[in-house]
């Protein structure tokens, strides 16, 4: 291993150092760049690979929407566009970690067991792929993260750095799958840079611009000076992306895949071959007569081929038009109030406002009836005298059961939009006709609550809402800089620590927007569906057949597998451009009427998620009846978490999954290639002739790439 690595030439290694230290700097676990703007990976505004996708249906403002998301990586993406104009794919040789660490990897292991796929037809392949990515996955519904290596890599390194992320991400039917093409593709490949040229959208994109800027005199590229070449192919030999190909023993740089890494010019001993300007033409119109004239060397970027007949045709590019005019023509036709505080008219904080007023009850558990005034005052309820939720108190002493409370009571303080009393008596319709409807609503006592935990399994309006403050203290920061002056001109007349939290979060509600973020409302459902036991003991009525039924392995783990969705991580990095639990389960009305899939009327069942998904600033051409696919994606397959053998035994469908059939294909061939690569440099290698060709297309490169004629047996 430390042969090869001397062999490389010194201007690679200074390559390769750039290499480890955007490792370093990109990766777990120092993440220097993606901290730089709050993130801990490069997903959601990072991601780099996703907001140019394309929807049948979609236009312009849908785009912009996408964008939003990656705001980040959209404007990170335009500058390596632009830097790749004017100096060749610079980011992808030079500086992409997810790309340059399998290269790196590579180039430690003997050449012999590795796959040799330079000689390919790499820009049919390349583009017939990105075309299916870009048009025809988003259709079918198949995530542009389930095949993202630039999820899988920084996944590897938190694994390495002890974090249970990357973990749980590897241990994964989609983790291990990646893992395999990620081996398969790079490290056991030549040179290492199969994945970057035949699945990577941004190599694609990359590639287009390289190619189209290669004409104009004042960009650098490698170029080729056909005069000095001769013909020895070293750099046909060395370069790692199969881009040079020896036409005549002249050297042919095919700029839609090279990369501009500078390894050919460094082993072309004639200096043939160099990462330049083209010069303009300084020819002189008119020679004078009986002087020398010594015309300028010719550096040629894109070879122009001129075959021997006119029935020659190059497929290559018959094939790359058909692609990106077939994806073109596609496209083109595809097109609160809060009220003012009452104080306590029924006299209950006389006594409840008394510092540890404990008692214990008959069944002998200590409790405490004590309130904090100055957080109840702002709290949610402050407004809201006590007897308005304890009805049936009409007397001191009184009984603890005749404080049960009835959510959907009205109250007697007055709704100032509409002048009627208060209540919430609509959330309650809603929530008795949802999943949750065996939940309590009413009878809510203190003493009944441990009741209530060990034997209920529907959540009640307790356990997902408690009196918590308006205004959060962790918010605190937040509401001074939206009130900014306002605070003092309203406190002239409006003053005291109940207001400034009570009605303060109410102007904070104006200014911001909702009280509760998307991760907090998701938290309140995390709390019950997160309980994976709790979970395995629900039974669940079938639609059809009305009966029991155990919940399946999606629903267990629907909370573990929305956290690994893109919503799930956007809404974890507290961007609201991510769907919450409610955006998908309950979009309309109060935002209580959560329906099983199974019903009609729910939001996620199939016959509605066209409306679900489509309505604003979400999937707004999720009603193109060509994105069906997309539509019916599962977003909580389970084969995005570790596996689980107890539920593969459990769900006869798991180990038919796609990905557990191309993890099958691949794994195989890896283990092949890992005990090859092993005997080979413990038994042969120190032996072997130093050049030795891949033992899976080695010959054929040999043919194509270089021009050797296959010798007859």
């Amino acid at each position: 291993m430390f042969k090869k690595l001397r062999q490389i030439p010194n201007a690679q290694k200074f390559r390769y150092a750039l290499i480890v230290l955007s490792i370093g700097v990109f990766f777990s676990p120092w993440l220097f760049i993606p901290q730089l703007v709050g993130n801990d990976d490069l997903c959601g505004p990072l991601c780099l690979r996703r907001f140019y996708l394309y929807f049948p249906g979609m236009d312009l403002a849908d785009l912009w929407q996408h964008i939003r998301v990656a705001f980040i990586g959209a404007g990170f993406l335009g500058i390596i566009l632009v830097s790749t104009l004017f100096f060749g794919r610079i980011w992808c040789s030079y500086i992409c970690p997810v790309g340059g660490l399998p290269e790196l990897l590579s180039r430690m292991l003997n050449d012999r067991w590795k796959i040799e796929y330079r000689s390919l037809p790499q820009v049919p392949i390349r583009y017939g792929y990105f075309s299916v990515y870009l048009v025809l996955f988003p259709m079918l519904g198949v995530s542009a993260c389930t095949l993202c290596n630039f999820m899988t890599v920084p996944r590897m390194f938190e694994a390495f750095s002890g974090e249970i992320r990357g973990f749980l991400y590897i241990l994964s039917a989609i983790g291990l799958t990646n893992l395999g093409l990620f081996l398969l593709l790079g490290v056991f490949a030549s040179k290492g840079r199969a994945y970057c040229q035949f699945l990577c959208p941004i190599g694609a994109i990359d590639a287009l611009v390289n190619r189209v800027a290669a004409k104009f005199h004042f960009t650098r590229r490698i170029r080729v000076e056909r005069n000095r070449c001769t013909g020895c192919n070293q750099c046909a030999k060395n370069c790692m992306c199969g881009a040079i190909k020896m036409v005549d023993k002249i050297a042919v740089v095919d700029q839609l895949s090279c990369m501009s890494c500078h390894e050919c010019v460094d082993v072309c001993d004639w200096s043939a071959i160099d990462w330049r300007h083209n010069p303009i033409d300084k020819t002189p119109k008119r020679k004078k007569k009986g002087i020398d004239f010594h015309p300028q060397p010719t550096w040629i970027s894109v070879h122009k081929h001129t075959p021997p007949s006119r029935l020659k045709i190059n497929w290559q590019r018959v094939i790359f038009s058909i692609i990106m005019l077939t994806m073109l023509g596609f496209i083109i036709i595809t097109e609160a109030i809060a009220a003012q505080r009452y104080p306590d008219p029924d006299g209950c904080q006389t006594c409840h406002a008394l510092p540890n007023l404990a008692y214990r009850d008959k069944q002998g558990l200590l409790r405490n009836a004590s309130i904090d005034n100055e957080h109840y005052y702002a709290s949610l309820h402050g407004s809201v005298p006590c007897r308005d939720c304890h009805r049936k108190i009409t007397q001191y002493p009184h009984d603890p059961k005749n404080g049960a409370v009835d959510c959907g009571a009205s109250c007697h303080l007055e709704e100032p939009s509409d002048q009627k009393a208060y209540s919430h008596e609509d959330v309650i319709k809603e929530f008795q006709h949802s999943a949750h409807a065996q939940g309590w609503s009413k009878n809510l006592t203190a003493e009944n609550r441990l009741e209530e935990v060990e034997q209920e399994t529907s959540p009640s309006c307790r356990w997902c809402h408690n009196n918590s403050l308006y205004i959060e203290p962790d918010k605190i920061t937040q509401f001074q800089h939206a009130l900014d002056h306002h605070d003092q001109a309203c406190g002239t007349c409006h003053q005291g620590i109940a207001w400034r939290d009570r009605i303060g979060g109410h102007i904070l509600r104006r200014f911001i927007g909702a009280r509760w973020s998307k991760a907090e409302t998701n938290q309140v459902c995390q709390n019950c569906h997160g309980d994976i036991k709790k979970m395995q003991n629900l039974t669940r009525k079938d639609a059809q057949t009305g009966e029991e039924k155990k919940p399946s392995a999606d629903f267990i783990h629907a909370s573990q597998t929305y956290d690994m969705t893109l919503h799930g991580r956007l809404i974890a990095k507290d961007n609201a451009e991510g769907a919450s639990c409610n955006d998908c389960h309950a979009p309309q009305g109060l935002h209580h009427n959560h329906l099983s899939a199974q019903n009609h009327q729910s939001s996620t069942h199939p016959n509605q998620l066209a409306t679900s998904c489509g309505q604003s600033d979400c999937h707004a051409y999720a009603n193109n009846p060509l994105n069906a696919g997309f539509l019916n994606t599962n977003l909580h397959d389970v084969k995005q978490l570790p596996v689980d053998f107890k539920l593969i035994l459990s769900k006869d469908d798991y180990l038919n999954s796609n990905w557990f059939i191309t993890l099958i294909i691949i794994l195989p061939v890896l283990l092949l290639l890992i005990i090859g690569s092993l005997l080979w440099s413990i038994l042969i290698g120190p032996w072997a002739k130093p050049k030795i060709t891949a033992i899976v297309g080695g010959k054929r490169f040999l043919d194509v790439m270089l021009g050797n004629p296959r010798l007859k047996k």
